[in-house]
Formats: C-alpha cells, structure tokens, sequence
C-alpha cells in the first residue's frame, strides 16, 4: 500500500496555529486525532487491522494510505465509520489522522479514549491535535 508523502508546507498546515482554513471554507464540525509513529507504513497498517478486529470493527478498504474502519452494528446516529490516513514525512517517520465520518461522536471518542489509544500504545510517539 502505497502512502501520501507530505512536503514541509502540508506538515506545517497540521498545526492548530497554522491552519486558515476557516477563512475560506466552512468547516463540518469532526471529530479527529492525530499521532505520530516512527512504525513502517506497513507495520502500522497491520496493527490497525489488529486493533480492528479487537475491537469488532470492520476494516472497510486499504488504498493510498487510507484505512477506512466501520462499527458492526447501528449505535444512536447510525454505523460509527472513520477514516486512518497515513502521511509519510520520512521512510521512518509518519504522521496518522483519525477522522471520524459518521456514527455516533460520543461513541467514537469512546472507542478512541478506552480502546484505540491503549491499543496502539506500542506503535505511537505522540497523540496531536486530538481536543
């Protein structure tokens, strides 16, 4: 699986500080998470699926560095459904976005707080941008 590499400008535009976009576009409110591993992209990838089937979720398609994960079952809004996008800054190097799609945003900070964090502890540097 091939992963989006990020020059120094789009590295800079993940800062909190410098993001303008919502000068120009109205933003959805979403509820995402960023962390940073120094994990292959491949290694990476595979503990995702790991933790997936932990946690009974269904991993729903793998393509460019996107990983897409979806609940098993209707929670209060609907399937709980988000995107894992791997960024490569270096070959050793990489920054991961959690974004959630659709579904419940209480269920998803859930699964996010007590489940996808302790399990990705091995693989993870530091959590970003995940308020």
């Amino acid at each position: 699986m091939s992963v989006t590499n990020l020059n120094a400008f789009e590295i800079i535009s993940f800062s909190k500080g410098f993001d303008l976009s919502g000068m120009f576009i109205v933003k959805e409110w979403r509820n995402e998470a960023r962390f940073t591993s120094d994990k292959s992209a491949s290694t990476i990838i595979s503990k995702l699926e790991d933790v997936a089937k932990a946690l009974n979720l269904r991993v729903r398609k793998k393509d460019n560095g996107v990983v897409k994960m979806q609940g098993r079952k209707e929670g209060r809004n609907g399937v709980l459904q988000f995107d894992i996008e791997i960024f490569e800054v270096t070959t050793s190097y990489h920054i991961i976005e959690m974004k959630q799609t659709s579904g419940d945003s209480l269920e998803y900070r859930q699964l996010l707080e007590e489940g996808i964090r302790p399990a990705l502890k091995d693989i993870v540097l530091a959590w970003h941008g995940d308020e």
